[in-house]
């Protein structure tokens, strides 16, 4: 009796599940990452993968992502000065009278410590008093020099556009003007702080005399 080849069902088997796992990996390759149905609901990332620590979580569009800074930003609005001027007025009625509490503080001290201790407070408030004062001054010139230009300008004339140099002199002959008006001590400690200033100003162009061993 002739014997009859008998199938082997199991390599027929192990060949259908290999087919079967090969078309499956094709068609989630084919299919890819799940797309959102709306734009604005949160991408489906799958939890295998680590998640960076930089990643961005949500996705801003560019126009709302750019940085701005409202310092220099229209959308904050203009800076008024004269406005804000007034509006902080009270900070220095607030500080004068603070200088005149330190002055009667001062008078009734007897200890010279705790004194000395206030007379450096209260020259340290009058210099930054004084300060403040001396820019308000700079720029209300600047101004007086920006209206006149402007005049110039409507009347069809060329306006003049000073140096940064010529701007130091006028400052310094307003200031002249101004002590002159006042106590004469006041006029003389200007002058003598402006000789002071000039006269170090020269002693860094002095060149140093070399010494010789006849001078030692």
């Amino acid at each position: 009796m002739e014997s009859k080849p008998v199938d082997d069902d199991s390599g027929s088997e192990q060949e259908d599940s290999n087919d079967f796992s090969s078309k499956e990996e094709t068609k989630i390759k084919k299919i890819g990452p799940t797309k959102r149905t709306s734009k604005h609901r949160p991408m489906e990332i799958s939890s295998k993968k680590p998640v960076g620590r930089f990643r961005q979580i949500i996705e801003i569009p560019s126009h709302i992502r750019k940085r701005r800074d409202p310092r220099f930003d229209d959308l904050s609005g203009k800076f008024n000065e004269d406005l804000f001027e007034k509006s902080y007025n009270f900070l220095n009625e607030y500080k004068r009278s603070e200088i005149e509490e330190i002055k009667k503080s001062i008078n009734k001290e007897k200890d010279p410590e705790e004194k000395q201790k206030l007379q450096q407070l209260l020259n340290k408030l009058q210099s930054r008093i004084a300060h403040e004062n001396n820019l308000k001054r700079k720029k209300e010139l600047k101004r007086e020099r920006k209206k006149k230009e402007r005049e110039l300008i409507a009347q069809g004339k060329t306006p003049f556009y000073i140096k940064k140099s010529e701007e130091k002199k006028l400052e310094l002959i307003d200031k002249f003007k101004k002590f002159q008006n006042s106590d004469s001590k006041v006029l003389d400690k200007f002058i003598e702080k402006r000789r002071k200033k000039n006269a170090s100003k020269e002693h860094k162009y002095i060149p140093y005399k070399r010494r010789r061993k006849v001078d030692l």
